[in-house]
């Protein structure tokens, strides 16, 4: 299949068609407590439960047989899929040239005419990490441009001890235009930010329903 380049990281889509063999769903049901606790002293006290949260999350594990004999078991997570058994179905995943680390994005359906889409864009992006929204560069930049305007606008004073040496003065510093520079370099950095990833959103979106295409027209 065709592979989808961004800035340097080359994505590697894999594709497995295949008759279902066997499909099988079940739930899990993971419980969490939050809240509660309260404080009882000598004149009395209050004290409240915790509040119970339980999600549950469906799991599908099924079996295909490709084309050439091989039997594939392939497991979902959080995906709730129709099949059955006899139908003829594509599964494409995701990664990383030369990663180990795998992510199923779409099942195609050719028997019924349908796909859905497993991991899409967004999804993928934080899950191979193409365009993190944080990195922590930006913080660190700004901290360095608040520093350096600080120390260029502060005044500095010169003593003659054994050897010429220079202090900064930070009181007389100008905190107020750092800390606005500063800031103006993060909000600009974060705009651009959010413009690459709109971008990268739809050219990947546009790439993967290109590959579904594919996939319909090679069953």
């Amino acid at each position: 299949m065709e592979d989808f380049v961004y800035r340097g990281k080359e994505v590697e889509f894999l594709q497995a068609t295949g008759e279902v063999l066997g499909s099988n769903k079940y739930s899990e049901t993971h419980i969490s407590s939050s809240g509660g606790g309260g404080y009882v002293g000598k004149y009395g006290g209050n004290v409240s439960a915790p509040q119970v949260h339980s999600t549950a999350v469906t799991n599908h594990e099924f079996w295909i047989k490709t084309e050439d004999g091989v039997e594939v078991d392939i497991k979902l997570k959080g995906v709730d899929i129709p099949l059955r058994v006899g139908q003829k179905i594509s599964v494409i995943a995701a990664t990383i040239k030369g990663s180990e680390s795998m992510w199923y994005s779409v099942l195609v359906n050719h028997s019924a005419g349908k796909h859905w889409f497993i991991n899409k864009a967004d999804d993928l992006n934080k899950l191979l990490k193409l365009e993190p929204l944080f990195t922590g560069k930006s913080l660190i930049i700004a901290g360095l441009i608040f520093f350096a305007i600080a120390g260029f606008t502060a005044h500095n004073d010169f003593w003659e001890i054994d050897n010429d040496y220079w202090e900064i003065n930070w009181h007389y510093a100008s905190w107020d235009l750092a800390l606005s520079i500063a800031g103006t370099f993060v909000v600009y950095r974060l705009g651009a930010k959010l413009v690459r990833l709109s971008k990268l959103n739809k050219s990947l979106t546009a790439h993967l329903e290109k590959l579904v295409q594919s996939a319909y027209q090679e069953a």
